[in-house]
């Protein structure tokens, strides 16, 4: 029978530290506390359903709050519940709350008061949404949310101007070929064009959102369904959902301009030559021209083939230098554990297969079970904290060998090579240039930021 401990905190920046020193006060092991920095309404949390997983029967789920474990009563109730079922205990230390498995007098009551409050979370929550629409009632609005874009207040008739602008729209998607930002940037420039509910700009995401509506369909009815064929093929093409177009260029957004008080990432644009020849470059964008999206200086660019030659040549060099394997080493030392390396993980996996091979054997006696209980609590362990930096895994399992890496790269797609080149990189930074044309060397302007 083991305790585990489970603690959270909503941000990157706040620190379970806190917590973490109550759990241990509180008497659970420090090896067996585990901890996440995920949203309070977050419904997916990795090493919470991992703790989860784990717990046998008799072991006991330690908490700091109970509003750490789940988004609301409702789902905390289910998971102590849960929990109970399958024999095993839950406290919060905060709270006093302390509930045994199976569940003896003074457990059932907790779980019934938690259950009460679960109830009366969702009442209230039901009570201020009627209150809100009683508000608005009065108001003279409507008592649902703000009328969508195309309908009038109530969302029952439609705005005859709204209803044409989205007519508009939808034909500068499926006739001209337009893209949403391109769309985006011609609404918001011309004059008179209808403006967002919340908003006096449009963005690529609201309009997104409009255009997938259903109720939309009741606006532009014959345009509603070329629109949503167009969306899916579009996302089975690999472009995003709303139609946008997929990654076509190595180091869009990868690219990072290094001028003081920029920062922004760059994309790509053509530029045309004096003998007319058009060429691709990465261009750190200015706001015009670009639906809103870009904030750039305008100011820094680079040519797009002999930076992508560059990324190239520095992904191998870093993937098989031994600077690199070290601190990958390193790195996934410090997610595994201080006490043991990476080797020793190995190790311990392997022994805990020879173990369970004759746990069914007469040979399976207490010292045995003991040595198998401790390997597996520090490999769960181990293995929770490199599940929390799966890129980190992922870069450890490519080959070394600069002939095997360069046909892996080869046989990688342009998204594939974006994917590598960001779980080595944070960005590559992108410094002005000191020359005109060739005299400015690009080996020189290009500074990578590691992860590593």
């Amino acid at each position: 029978m083991a305790d585990y401990g489970y603690a959270r905190v909503s941000t990157l920046d706040q620190d379970p530290t806190i917590q973490i020193l109550d759990l241990e006060r509180a008497g659970v092991h420090p090896s067996h506390i585990y901890s996440e920095k995920v949203s309070g309404v977050a419904k997916v949390r990795p090493v919470r359903d991992q703790v989860l997983a784990k717990l046998r029967p008799g072991d006991r789920l330690t908490v700091w709050k109970l509003d750490r474990v789940g988004r609301d009563m409702t789902e905390i109730v289910g998971i102590v519940k849960a929990l109970v079922h399958r024999g095993v205990r839950f406290r919060c230390i905060t709270q006093n709350i302390n509930i045994a498995a199976p569940l003896d007098t003074m457990s059932n009551m907790q779980l019934q008061l938690l259950a009460m409050f679960a109830e009366f979370e969702k009442a209230m929550l039901l009570e201020r949404t009627a209150a809100g629409k009683a508000r608005r009632r009065a108001e003279g609005r409507h008592p649902g949310a703000v009328a969508m874009f195309g309908w009038k207040a109530g969302n029952e008739d439609q705005d005859p101007t709204e209803a044409q602008a989205l007519a508009t729209v939808a034909g500068w998607i499926l006739d001209d070929g337009l893209n949403l930002s391109q769309v985006v940037e011609r609404m918001n420039t011309l004059s008179g064009f209808p403006r967002p509910r919340k908003s006096d700009q449009w963005r690529v995401v609201s309009l997104r959102r409009i255009l997938a509506h259903p109720r939309t369909r009741e606006v532009i009815p014959e345009q509603y369904g070329k629109l949503q064929t167009n969306r899916n093929r579009n996302r089975g093409q690999g472009k995003g959902a709303g139609g946008g177009r997929p990654a076509e260029h190595l180091l869009s957004g990868i690219l990072v301009c290094a001028r003081e008080g920029c920062g922004q990432p760059m994309y790509v644009i053509w530029r045309t030559a004096s003998n007319g020849a058009r060429t691709p470059h990465y261009h750190c964008k200015p706001m015009a021209g670009s639906g809103g999206r870009f904030r750039g200086c305008s100011k820094t660019s680079v040519a797009q083939g002999r930076a992508d030659d560059w990324a190239l040549e520095m992904f191998i060099v870093a993937v098989v230098s031994d600077d690199f394997a070290q601190a990958l080493d390193r790195r996934r030392a410090e997610l595994v554990q201080d006490e043991i390396s990476i080797e020793d993980l190995d190790a311990y996996k392997a022994e805990i297969q020879d173990l369970e091979t004759i746990a069914p054997t007469r040979f399976y006696g207490p010292d045995q079970q003991q040595r198998h209980a401790e390997l597996r609590q520090v490999v769960d362990q181990a293995t929770a904290r490199l599940m929390a930096a799966p890129d980190v895994q992922e870069m450890a399992d490519l080959p070394r060998a600069e002939d095997q890496l360069r046909a892996r790269w080869d046989a990688w797609t342009i998204a594939e090579r974006r994917v590598w080149l960001r779980r080595l990189v944070h960005r590559i930074e992108v410094k002005p240039a000191t020359g005109q044309g060739r005299a400015s060397v690009v080996e020189d302007r290009l500074d990578p930021v590691f992860k590593l």
